[in-house]
């Protein structure tokens, strides 16, 4: 049984730790499996299968994986504010090469993945193609791509030079892989297509456990996201109020929190939505929402491959998406919803056509009813990503 370390920073609720939970969930019982955080937190560590040993990284790299949130005390606060600055002024390159030494080198493993991407090279975050590079020791190092890479502003010199090293690179989608590919071309020989594993049958089974009743007379929409600039909260509402009067045939709940919750909260007031947008925080179990809710709604700026695409096509609710990297890819052509332009008006727009034609959702969930839904695509191509030869 081949031996696997994987490398991320925390896990707490989000698109890259449900990722990681998913796949874990799957392939726990094939690998010898070690998961190194960079930070034991969050909400998902219950859901990591007995089997798979988790460790945590020493103190230094403790920071580079604690939210804001989890800074529970001053002195916490102050080093995390020193690392960040300390990334702002010098770059990653400069800081993290003082912080290898203190770790305790990780050796003997079969493949060892980085599964946090990198970012800007003076942003406090990542860190994870980092560690792998330069403390584990193992026949393979893989990384994997969970971003529109182009659009995060990642491409420099440095972040090539990391990605560079690495045996393989492994994109959640084929728009995560030419995105990534338009600012790293030479990569093309090792960067493959390794989607995202859904835990199907758990996510009907929290639908049926908080089951939601929602307004038979109105559109129901949901979006549930990180309240970040990139998930496009803030104009979905805008796009919402820009429909005048027929805002009113439609309740847009919100699920989730993050940087610009309070902005949204306001917005609502400004706008005059309080009895069209219920927001409603952060929910471990959205999926009751999620199944009873007639269309999901995607405002995005940027994505790769929500995770939420899978979870509210496997419950039977069609989703409509901005124009981002993957929603051609992942919505339109499997016929999971409908791809509005990547603007306030293409969102508007888009909901517009769903108020005027409730039959055009009825087709689509009938469509929606004949699919399968399983993870044999992601098993395979994780199994080739493991078992391919580090020199191919």
């Amino acid at each position: 049984m081949k031996r696997i370390l994987i490398v991320n920073n925390n896990m707490h609720i989000g698109g890259v730790q449900k990722a990681l939970v998913n796949l874990l969930q799957e392939v726990h019982s094939d690998y010898e499996i070690t998961l190194l955080l960079f930070y034991r937190g969050g909400e998902l560590l219950s859901e990591i299968p007995e089997d798979v040993k988790v460790i945590i990284a020493n103190t230094p790299f403790r920071y580079w994986g604690m939210t804001r949130q989890d800074a529970s005390n001053l002195g916490e606060r102050i080093v995390r504010i020193f690392w960040a600055a300390a990334v702002r002024v010098l770059g990653k390159g400069q800081v993290l090469p003082l912080i290898y030494p203190l770790q305790d080198s990780l050796k003997e493993y079969d493949a060892a993945i980085s599964y946090l991407h990198s970012g800007p090279d003076r942003i406090f975050y990542g860190g994870c193609n980092e560690f792998v590079l330069h403390c584990v020791n193992a026949k393979k190092k893989i990384t994997f791509l969970h971003c529109d890479f182009e659009k995060i502003h990642a491409a420099s010199l440095y972040n090539m030079r990391i990605y560079q090293q690495f045996d393989q690179i492994a994109a959640c989608s084929s728009g995560c892989r030419d995105s990534f590919l338009k600012a790293m071309s030479q990569m093309a020989k090792k960067t493959t297509v390794v989607r995202n594993f859904q835990n199907f049958q758990e996510v009907r089974r929290k639908a049926q456990k908080a089951p939601v009743v929602m307004e038979t007379d109105k559109l129901n929409i949901v979006t549930v996201a990180r309240f970040g600039k990139e998930k496009g909260v803030l104009r979905a509402i805008q796009a919402i109020a820009d429909l005048g009067a027929d805002a009113r045939k439609l309740h847009y709940y919100l699920i989730g929190n993050g940087a610009e919750y309070a902005a949204a909260v306001e917005k609502i007031w400004e706008l005059k939505l309080t009895n069209v947008v219920s927001l409603l925080g952060e929910l471990e179990n959205p999926y009751g929402y999620m199944q009873a809710a007639d269309v999901l709604l995607i405002p995005s700026v940027s994505e790769a491959a929500p995770m939420v695409i899978g979870e509210a096509a496997c419950l039977g609710t069609p989703v409509l998406t901005t124009a981002t990297s993957s929603a051609y890819e992942m919505v339109e052509q499997p016929g999971l919803g409908w791809v509005c332009k990547n603007t306030v008006e293409g969102i508007k727009n888009g909901v517009e056509v769903l108020l005027s034609r409730p039959d055009v959702l009825q087709e689509k969930r009938k469509h929606m009813r004949t699919l399968t839904f399983d993870n044999a695509c992601a098993r395979k191509q994780f199994s080739e990503l493991i078992e391919q030869d580090a020199n191919c």
